[in-house]
């Protein structure tokens, strides 16, 4: 199988990780955050109208140290060995990073990310038709649904975002479960 896997909140632990950047360029408490559960990926209005200069502060710099979720390389790995191919596919454009490809690149060399392809574009329904993908993987409800529609088999990785909204998706909460889906479906 082709399987196109998201980085942000799926593989990485994202959301938790830029909040203290994120107080720190808005000048807000890490613990109002922590307690709206505010960060990059839902700001509210009032902080929206700076996204793209927080973005343009912080990506290139912090993003390629992003931890990544436990034990997501050795899960990876042995999707991999069973003979799937991983497609990378990621929401990140010129508009946020200077060289989105080279970020993404080191950041998944730093978490021991094996993978054969990386594609950086927004609509990802659209590159999971081109490349023909048999599975994706996203926490993102809209990503998986769109996807879905296609005819595309989706997991939803459970994720902060996503945690409260009740979906006709299948959900895993981490890469073992992820995993032992796949095996499922080979």
């Amino acid at each position: 199988m082709k399987i196109g896997i998201d980085i942000d909140d799926t593989m990485a632990d994202t959301f938790d990780y830029l909040m203290p950047y994120i107080a720190e360029f808005f000048d807000i408490d890490i613990k109002y955050l922590k307690h709206k559960n505010i960060s990059y990926s839902n700001f509210p209005k009032e902080m929206k109208q700076r996204e793209l200069e927080f973005a343009k502060k912080y990506y290139d710099k912090v993003i390629p140290s992003t931890p990544f979720k436990p034990k997501v390389a050795e899960y990876i790995d042995k999707i991999k060995e069973l003979g799937h191919e991983i497609i990378v596919i990621t929401a990140r454009d010129k508009t946020l990073y200077t060289d989105e490809y080279q970020t993404t690149i080191e950041e998944l060399k730093n978490n021991n990310i094996h993978y054969d392809k990386l594609i950086c574009d927004f609509n990802k329904a659209k590159v999971c038709e081109n490349e023909k993908v048999d599975l994706f993987i996203d926490d993102s409800i809209e990503n998986c649904k769109r996807v879905s529609k296609l005819g595309i088999k989706t997991i939803l990785f459970s994720s902060k975002d996503n945690m409260k909204d009740k979906i006709n998706l299948y959900r895993a909460d981490n890469w073992k479960d992820i995993y032992e889906k796949i095996k499922q479906y080979s």
